[in-house]
């Protein structure tokens, strides 16, 4: 047995390694939404941020339409567009995605970072021109000012979490998503992506050889989450956080994974614990 545990800034994943090579099956078909890897992928993007490192003035944005553009190119439009603007205001940074109302209309969340104005009335020009900007960018949409949404981020690691949460919620309901989708989409294209300079570390890569080191490390990380949700007072997180490691599968329950929001320190706590109570952790 050997688990590969991944550490990052503001997350970590730990899994058992497969005994068998799985091999492709052949080039992908367009995705319709989101899938379980776009959904991973950009929650290890996010882990994988100094958030402590990202200097400037963050606004997080929440943009629709009230009509669906007909096809997807329209759509990537539009969001192109919009990122046009935002260079040419000065941003430094940008992370977005894309997720489905039920009506079948698309709407985007993004983190956009830019140089701080130092000026309490010029940072509000600056929310008033983002929302002016993409109200003239979708008007053949007919977007409305008070369908969108642009405010301050103070927690940036917060609204990282918000993103994560929002992708894997997509991936979670794949086929409801994927009908979702309007009949004239072909393909939906890229479903998040990010652009800027993001300050980011690669994970610190260990194995845990044995499994009894697994089973701890896991309880320690689902302890970790269920105090969290307790000190938030949220009953629905409580009852998610007490059934993180659980599996329909009885067989398949020992080798289930984890990929949670613990910081860097923190995960690091828990290895040195486990290290100095005689477990074989290895680089």
């Amino acid at each position: 047995m050997a688990s590969t545990l991944k550490v990052y800034p503001n997350g970590l994943t730990a899994g058992v390694r497969p005994t068998k090579q799985v091999t492709p099956s052949g080039l992908k078909a367009d995705v319709k939404g989101w899938s379980l890897d776009s959904s991973r992928s950009n929650t290890r993007f996010l882990y994988s941020v100094r958030a402590k490192d990202l200097v400037g003035f963050g606004l997080a944005l929440s943009l629709t339409v009230r009509d669906c553009p007909e096809t997807h190119d329209d759509w990537k439009r539009c969001r192109e567009a919009l990122m046009r603007e935002l260079h040419r205001m000065g941003m430094l940074r940008l992370h977005w995605i894309t997720e489905w109302q039920r009506r079948g209309v698309p709407h985007m969340h993004a983190a956009v970072w830019f140089p701080d104005p130092g000026d309490e009335i010029e940072r509000q020009r600056l929310e008033l021109t983002i929302l002016a900007a993409w109200l003239r960018i979708t008007a053949a949409y007919r977007s409305r000012q008070q369908s969108q949404t642009v405010g301050r981020i103070t927690d940036e690691v917060g609204w990282l979490k918000y993103l994560s949460k929002h992708a894997a919620r997509g991936a979670a309901h794949y086929q409801r998503a994927a009908a979702g989708i309007p009949a004239g989409w072909t393909k939906t294209g890229r479903m998040w992506g990010h652009r800027g300079d993001w300050p980011t570390d690669e994970p610190i890569a260990l194995e845990l050889a044995e499994w009894p080191t697994w089973f701890r490390f896991r309880r320690l990380v689902r302890s970790y989450r269920l105090a969290q949700a307790r000190s938030e007072g949220k009953g629905g997180a409580i009852r998610a956080a007490r059934r993180v490691l659980q599996c329909r599968e009885k067989d398949a329950a020992a080798f289930r994974g984890v990929s949670e929001w613990v910081p860097r320190e923190t995960a690091l706590t828990f290895l040195d614990f486990l290290s100095r109570d005689g477990c074989e952790i290895t680089c």
